[in-house]
């Protein structure tokens, strides 16, 4: 495996609702994943965000942590130039790291965000 490139989080408002209104959807039992082109030319982008129904903040980061560390497996052959937003749903509070993990992947190349 080659050295991976450093993740870059999506943090403005605006783009997480593009991505929702504009985005291709692809969902899972533990997550959903939002993906669309990137125009800005910074590379891919990442956004999770777990809903305040989902429970306390404990709950909410840790649901944060096991989708950053899933993602992280796959962020070397991730394609360049998409804005991806990781949903976190009911069950990914509970759920394990290589749960999580193996269904990301499967949504991923779904999306045909991955290369080959």
């Amino acid at each position: 495996m080659t050295k991976s490139r450093k993740v870059i989080m999506l943090k403005e408002n605006h783009l997480f609702a593009r991505a929702y209104r504009k985005g291709r959807c692809f969902s899972g039992k533990n997550v959903a994943v939002y993906t669309m082109r990137n125009y800005t030319g910074q590379g891919t982008l990442l956004g999770i965000t777990v809903s305040k129904s989902r429970g306390n903040a404990v709950k909410r980061n840790r649901a944060k942590r096991i989708i950053r560390e899933a993602y992280r497996a796959f962020h070397p052959f991730v394609k360049q130039g998409f804005i991806i937003v990781i949903v976190a749903r009911q069950p990914c509070i509970e759920a394990h790291v290589s749960v999580v993990t193996s269904e990301l992947g499967e949504l991923l190349e779904r999306a045909a965000l991955l290369d080959e």
